[in-house]
């Protein structure tokens, strides 16, 4: 699956590692910035389903800047890692230092009284 899907590091969260019944399955994937990220999660989407037989949520990253740091702290506490690859983790690592720097930010405005989050994301997703 993961080849085909040109996924390079998967990260598996959600409902399915929880509970016996779920509706679908939750994952991140990081991908080559190269390949389209739609590509990947209709490819991904299309395997699950046909494999476990439930849709699947998937989240792209091909971008380690743009990464959805909430979503991708959430998904390391409480996810499991099925399949990896060297680009991949090094990908991860990236958007993993990326997301503790805003969270770091974010607390700093916090504490001094801005809670505005839409401004300190920005900071790290556009290097401004």
């Amino acid at each position: 699956m993961a080849g085909a899907a040109s996924g390079q590091f998967f990260i598996l969260h959600g409902s399915a590692l929880r509970s016996d019944k779920f509706r679908d399955v939750d994952l991140i994937v990081f991908a080559d910035r190269h390949v389209e990220a739609d590509d990947v999660a209709l490819k991904v989407m299309e395997a699950i389903e046909s494999v476990a037989g439930v849709e699947a949520d998937v989240y792209v990253v091909n971008d380690f800047n743009e990464v959805d740091c909430f979503l991708l702290l959430e998904a390391l506490r409480n996810g499991v890692i099925p399949y990896q690859e060297p680009l991949g983790r090094d990908m991860l690592v990236k958007s993993t230092g990326i997301c503790v720097d805003f969270m770091i930010s974010q607390r700093e405005a916090q504490v001094h009284g801005n809670t505005g989050q839409k401004g300190a994301r920005r900071c790290f997703t556009t290097g401004s």
